[in-house]
């Protein structure tokens, strides 16, 4: 496919753009009152303009845009930042991130439509646009580099699925991957697929994630009812956990036995009923309920409550690694002391697990979810191992902080790096 037939495609598409979001809103997936922004025009106060553009997601590439934008703010403190974002639960953080005083405006991203697009580039003038992990649409990224606004890469990944999808459209690809001035990426492989797809390699630095989960947010008060209710077990947490994982995670808490309260909290929430519904109803979160003395599962089918989950646990089992998902990114739980179990499937952030196993903080399980019962009694195996040698959990709870600490000093690289091809800022006049 090329640029052309691409926005031919999203032409054709355009009268049924507002049904399609009209469906969204429904669901919960769009803000009543933001669909402008869909279309290339955020309200904004007249001041706004030159900004530094971030561009993620939903949470996790949030977190890092967040994160990012702190560590530019250092830099140059005289900059407005923007972080557009695709999902509703990323700008509910955004929108709490502006009241500690960063200058810090939310959007939610434009449409891939060119004329969206064009409109949204016109509104903001953005002086540099940061593109994180892996949104890379076609139009936003080539047009925003034609208008000789710097582009960057940070905290550069793709799935095998998507670099084979781009690799099979060379003339797209070249049109997205072309453009940066500079690709941070998470590990050398990451590196290796994006100068594949058309970017220099004198444009690419190996940096590592910047998703580093030090902005989750924990509720002291659930924390202290939850405790409450979990009367003094320890508890290992099976944290977002995909369809194919849950199994597992059933049998080790019924291997485990007395003493232990195993927590589920499924990637997608709405998952939670189904996983219930096969583990005798355990209670959910979603339903209002809380853990009970005599059951030993309980779901938390919630969003936006992960900083208080790593916080409560002993211990974390990450999901996405039983399943070929490629795991999930194991700087979160490091950031609160968590050893980690995971299962084989952890390519998209082998380094870091590579890392932090080195350190001592992480425990493979091998085989995956086609054996349930197998892995389950493996995963109770190493998870009372972990909890028997207190010295050992003290130990591993420190390296993992450590690692976690060290990673943060990532996003002050990022932005010495960005900023030394950064142009000045314009003065806004009165």
């Amino acid at each position: 496919m090329t640029l052309g037939i691409y926005n031919i495609i999203w032409w054709v598409l355009r009268p049924i753009l507002p049904l399609v979001l009209g469906w969204r809103q429904q669901r919960g997936k769009e803000q009543a009152g933001r669909r402008q922004d869909r279309y290339g025009q955020p309200y904004f106060d007249s001041r706004l303009s030159g900004v530094i553009w971030l561009h993620s997601v939903s949470i996790g590439e949030t977190i890092a845009a967040i994160s990012l934008a702190k560590a530019l703010a250092q830099t140059q403190p005289e900059a407005q930042f923007l972080i557009t974002t695709n999902t509703v639960s990323a700008a509910e953080l955004v929108h709490r991130e502006t009241a500690t005083g960063l200058p810090l405006f939310h959007a939610f991203q434009p449409l891939d439509h060119p004329l969206f697009v064009d409109r949204f580039l016109a509104k903001i003038k953005p002086r540099i646009a940061i593109f994180m992990e892996s949104d890379f649409w076609p139009n936003l990224v080539s047009r925003t580099a034609a208008k000789s606004v710097p582009v960057i890469f940070a905290s550069s990944q793709l799935s095998t699925v998507a670099f084979q999808r781009w690799i099979r459209n060379p003339s797209l690809a070249k049109s997205v991957f072309a453009a940066p001035q500079l690709v941070l990426a998470v590990d050398t492989t990451q590196a290796r697929q994006f100068h594949q797809l058309g970017t220099p390699a004198d444009c690419i630095t190996v940096l590592g994630s910047l998703k580093l989960g030090n902005l989750l947010k924990i509720d002291k008060a659930f924390c202290q009812q939850f405790k409450t209710a979990v009367a003094g077990r320890k508890i290992l947490l099976a944290a977002s956990t995909h369809e194919g994982e849950d199994a597992c995670v059933i049998n080790a808490a019924n291997a485990l036995g007395e003493g232990w309260l195993t927590l589920i909290a499924p990637r997608h929430p709405h998952r939670g009923s189904d996983i219930a519904a096969i583990c005798n109803m355990a209670p959910q979160r979603s339903l209002g309920q809380w853990p009970s003395a005599d059951r030993n599962l309980y779901i938390m089918d919630s969003f936006g409550e992960m900083g208080s989950l790593f916080n409560l646990a002993d211990l974390t089992i990450l999901g996405g690694s039983f399943v070929p998902k490629g795991g999930h990114n194991p700087l979160e739980p490091a950031a609160f002391g968590l050893p980690i179990i995971t299962g084989p499937h952890i390519f998209k952030n082998a380094e870091e697990f590579a890392g932090l196993r080195d350190s001592g903080v992480v425990f493979d399980i091998a085989g995956d979810g086609a054996d349930p019962v197998k892995a389950g009694q493996a995963l109770a195996n190493v998870a009372i191992a972990i909890m028997k040698d207190k010295a050992q959990y003290r130990h591993i709870a420190s390296a993992a902080k450590k690692y976690a600490v060290s990673a943060r000093k990532r996003s002050d690289d990022a932005a010495k790096m960005i900023a030394a091809i950064a142009p000045a800022p314009q003065t806004v006049s009165e």
